[in-house]
C-alpha cells in the first residue's frame, strides 16, 4: 500500500471543504435540525441492546 504524497493545493482544498461543511451545519442548526450525535448515539444504543438480547436467547435456547 502506498502512502498518499501530498500535492500542492491540499491545504487550500482542505480549507474550503472544512468551512462549506461548518456552513452547511451552521444552516441545518438555524432550521433546527437535530445535531448528528442526537441521530446516531440512540442508534448504537438501539443496536447494541438487541444484540444483546439476542445473545440471552442465543444462550438460553442453545442449539
Amino acid at each position: 500500500m502506498k502512502l498518499y504524497k501530498s500535492k500542492k493545493g491540499d491545504g487550500k482544498e482542505l480549507a474550503i471543504n472544512f468551512i462549506g461543511g461548518a456552513l452547511v451545519a451552521l444552516i441545518l442548526a438555524i432550521l433546527g435540525m437535530p445535531a448528528i450525535d442526537d441521530i446516531i448515539i440512540p442508534i448504537f444504543f438501539i443496536i447494541g441492546f438487541i444484540t444483546f438480547i439476542g445473545g440471552i436467547f442465543k444462550w438460553v435456547f442453545r442449539l
